[in-house]
């Protein structure tokens, strides 16, 4: 097992999203994040840092030095002794787990998240919720309401399917899988599954409002220009140190939502053991 140093320089600066061979788990950010503390970098960084973690100066100086060569000590000692932590939550909405686009295993998260929420480790938990118009684009049961695409109906003849990816006509061209209704403002649906509470210092987020435009990413729409189309979620985990991601689902809201926050700049963690994918192949 990695030491929790090690842990603490992948979540401060990683570029990347968790590769499979790392296999972080709930067990061990948790290990992780109880283990820092809240004070301010120390006058001394290479002896705070060699108490902290029982390591030697052979250990601890070459890091420090790499840091300071790419502008990133300061950082670092800030993520490790003056941690702002944000957890999102995606999604976890009833008609995900149980409902109309039930995710496979998505009752199995449900209780393990909860409990994660609790954790005395987070600055701020923030939830995002999909929250569609009944004219939602998405939507299979809308698809006649708008127009497709010629050019791609010409090359895609015969009936359009659930859970097909379509394209619509307009500039430049909407491409849009369709799913059943889910989450429709107001359902039942649409509502937080009854296990997960939203205790203090918590903030949601709605998405997939527009009835033009789907939201995977809890940060911004699917306009395909970068950064646009924001949630307000980019302003609320301003100052965060790092942010971690669990939910709903992983090969597409979760994803998208990890991905938006490293081109952002945060170190992120998505934790494969409390997310599920609609397609496993994914």
């Amino acid at each position: 097992m990695k030491s929790a140093l090690q842990f603490t320089i992948i979540l401060a600066l990683s570029t990347t999203i968790v590769a499979q061979s790392e296999n972080i788990s709930h067990s061990i950010l948790k290990d992780v994040l109880l283990s820092t503390t809240t004070k301010s970098p120390p006058l001394d960084p290479l002896h705070s840092v060699m108490l902290k973690f029982s390591l030697s100066e052979q250990e601890v100086s070459p890091l420090l030095n790499k840091l300071d060569s790419v502008g990133q000590q300061v950082n670092w000692l800030s993520y490790v002794f003056s941690p702002r932590r944000a957890l999102l939550v995606i999604d976890m909405q009833n008609d995900f787990i149980t409902g109309s686009l039930k995710v496979t295993d998505a009752e199995e998260i449900v209780n393990p998240i909860a409990e994660l929420i609790k954790e005395d480790v987070w600055n701020q938990v923030i939830y995002s919720q999909d929250w569609h118009p009944t004219d939602h684009i998405s939507f299979f049961s809308n698809v006649d309401l708008r127009p497709l695409d010629e050019t791609w109906l010409s090359e895609h003849p015969g009936n359009v399917s659930m859970f097909e990816e379509v394209v619509f006509k307009r500039y430049p061209p909407y491409a849009q899988v369709l799913w059943p209704d889910h989450c429709v403002q107001g359902s039942q649906g649409a509502e937080f599954h009854s296990n997960i509470t939203t205790p203090k210092q918590t903030s949601v987020i709605q998405k997939g409002t527009n009835p033009m435009i789907d939201s995977y990413s809890a940060f911004f729409d699917n306009t395909g220009i970068k950064f646009s189309g924001s949630t307000g979620l980019r302003e609320l985990v301003k100052g965060s140190t790092e942010v971690v991601v669990v939910g709903l689902a992983m090969d597409y809201c979760v994803g998208f939502t990890s991905l938006h926050s490293l081109e952002l700049g945060y170190p992120t963690t998505l934790l494969r053991d409390m997310t599920r994918p609609v397609n496993k192949q994914t």
